[in-house]
């Protein structure tokens, strides 16, 4: 009998641990990632997330986040994101619409500027880096409703080896 009870509470107790630590970010409000396979974001792939406001009259942070191995052959990446309101009717509003550098890796030293994910481990190409970059801060929404992020990558290349996943947060200010 004691045998079956103690995993039982051996789970438990990792799921409520898991949870305590998600509970404990007060600040977010939503974040997901999507995956681009075999390592690399064709220019024509536009990572699409939608979110919910319920509260126009707080401040936001928008937030993307790049994943990426060593594969990266380039220091920086160019950004252009649209943030769009999805209105009654299908009557869309682009809120914003812009085109953003970001250094992934430091000029010099080559050394990246993101966090390693240990978590996961290495890739099957080394390392993998995550890059929380803010794109707008303390941004406030016209009204309350679904939005949607649509970021794409604005490089001279086609396609960009070594980047794995982009997602986005979006966050209370405080």
């Amino acid at each position: 009998m004691m045998n079956k009870i103690y995993p039982f509470f051996i789970k438990l107790s990792c799921l409520l641990v898991a949870l305590s630590f998600y509970s404990c970010d007060s600040t977010r409000v939503d974040e997901k990632y999507i995956d681009f396979t075999e390592g690399i974001w064709p220019v024509d792939s536009l990572a699409s997330f939608d979110f919910d406001i319920e509260n126009p009259n707080e401040d936001y942070n928008l937030i993307t986040y790049i994943r990426n191995t060593n594969d990266y052959p380039y220091q920086n990446i160019y950004i252009k994101y649209s943030l769009i309101y999805n209105g009654e009717e299908n009557n869309d509003t682009i809120i914003n619409n812009t085109l953003s550098d970001f250094q992934l890796f430091e000029v010099k030293s080559g050394k990246p500027f993101g966090e390693m994910e240990t978590s996961l481990g290495n890739s099957s190409t080394g390392a993998i880096y995550n890059h929380p970059l803010l794109l707008k801060k303390d941004i406030s929404f016209p009204k309350e409703g679904n939005y949607s992020l649509e970021i794409q990558h604005y490089m001279r290349q086609d396609s960009l080896e070594g980047i794995i996943g982009v997602g986005y947060r979006i966050e209370h200010s405080k």
